[in-house]
Order: structure tokens, then sequence, then C-alpha cells
């Protein structure tokens, strides 16, 4: 039997299959996209709490062999707002909190499914997949211009891939390259996120949890003052998003901001 997830009694989130289906409706099922199904598991998981984009990074693409951009993390969480609205719930129960992560409300009714059970029967439908659509880029040359021969034609081609590789590296994700130095110690090189102004638990980190910096000497600590938990990602050489990363995260909760757990 498939994992059902009930949502205000309205519909049925079946994480398994990518899918949410009607309750009481001939709606047709909607399939999400495999990224947006995982975020939308990552949140009924912690609803209530913010979920670090870091987290996101890491369990929904990292972990699967795929790299992200804050671009894409966005669109998908602006897929689930759509489908949310499209059967009936309120799309600001999921709640984007700027540079930190994603919230799902605790307003929002949740009703699991128990081992072997079918809360909800699903009928057959056609499916409506929901993608995230890439722009249409449409070069138009004139008949002139065809007429012109290859090598002016070969010109708007390099243009073109010019264009292309400078929006592309433009959307590469940067999240890690305004880190500031910390501190190094113990072959261990920390770099903290400059979007905040104090680095206290950044350094009561740095002292108190012991990491092994045998293998991964890049440690990137992300904190807020006004959340307890936050990452740290051990990289085995400064990230870089021209190459394929090999790091490590830990989730971290502070305990009254001396001592540290994972």
């Amino acid at each position: 039997m498939n994992k059902q997830i009930i949502l205000n009694g309205v519909a049925a989130f079946l994480p398994e299959k990518h899918r949410i289906i009607a309750i009481n409706s001939d709606q047709s099922p909607l399939s999400l996209s495999i990224p947006a199904s995982r975020c939308l598991a990552l949140l009924v998981n912690y609803q209530g709490e913010v979920v670090l984009r870091e987290r996101f990074f890491h369990e929904v693409w990292v972990s699967n062999g795929a790299q992200v951009t804050n671009n894409t993390f966005y669109q998908n969480i602006s897929l689930l707002r759509r489908a949310f609205k499209e059967f009936g719930l309120n799309e600001d129960y999921i709640v984007t909190v700027p540079k930190v992560g994603v919230k799902l409300e605790n307003t929002l009714k949740i009703t699991r499914s128990e081992d072997g059970q079918n809360i909800v029967t699903e009928i057959p439908h056609p499916s409506t997949p929901v993608q995230i659509q890439p722009r249409k880029v449409v070069h138009r040359l004139s008949s002139s211009l065809t007429r012109g021969g290859v090598g002016v034609s070969a010109m708007v081609l390099a243009l073109c891939l010019g264009g292309a590789f400078l929006t592309w590296q433009a959307s590469m994700d940067n999240r890690f390259t305004e880190f500031k130095p910390l501190i190094t110690q113990s072959k261990c090189s920390y770099f903290v996120n400059s979007d905040t102004t104090d680095y206290k638990k950044h350094r009561l980190f740095a002292r108190d949890f012991k990491l092994s910096c045998e293998d991964f000497h890049y440690v990137y600590l992300t904190a807020y003052n006004n959340f307890a938990r936050f990452s740290a990602v051990a990289c085995e050489r400064p990230f870089s998003a021209w190459r394929k990363n090999h790091c490590v995260t830990h989730y971290v909760i502070a305990d009254n901001g001396n001592a540290f757990e994972k």
C-alpha cells in the first residue's frame, strides 16, 4: 500500500507516486515533479518548523546526485503553492522565510494513513503533469540574413551561444561564494554566511563541535540568531559551481547557545 497524507480533508498527497488526488471530487489527479514532491514531503515531516534552504538542497537534490540553483528551488516551492490552490487549499500554508528556508503552517490539518491502510482509493484519471517549463527563446533571421551565407549564420549562432553561456553562468548555484572566512583550526577552515552580523553561534560551533577534517577541510556554517537549527556543510575542496563538489552536511540544534548536538 502507498503512504497517503490527507491535507485538510480535501486532497491526498501520495509521496511515493508523486501525486495529489482530490477527495470526494472527480477532479483529475495532479502529478508533481519528483523534486517538488520531495520538497512537500520534507515540509510535511517538519510541519510548523522552518526547514533550512540548505536542507532542501541536500535532501532533495544533492543526495540524489543532482545540483540545484536558488531559482530552481523557489520555482518548485511556487509549483507547490499552485498545486495547493488548484485543490482548494490556501497557498499561504507554505511560508517562505527570506534567506533562511520554508515552513508549512500548523493550521493545515494533516492526517496520515496507517501502515497497510489506504484512506483514499485513487480512481484512474489521465494525470496532468505539473512541470517547470523553460522559457522559449526564439531567434529569427530575416530572409536577407539567411541568404547571406554561412558566415553570418555562424556569427549569429556564436552570439546566441555566448548569451546562453552567460545566462547559464548567472544561474549557477553560488550560495557559498559570499561566505566569509572565520577561523582555521585542527585542519578545518570555517566560513560563515555573510547575511548575519553576529557570529557567536559559528564560533561556539567551531570550538565545541569537533569535526573530523581529515578529508573535508572546508566547512561552511549557516546560522541565524533567531533560529536554533543551523547547518554545517563540509567539503573536500572550496565549494565551486564549476565542478562536482564532494561534501557532507551536518544539521545542528543549538542547546542554550553553549553546546551542540546532531
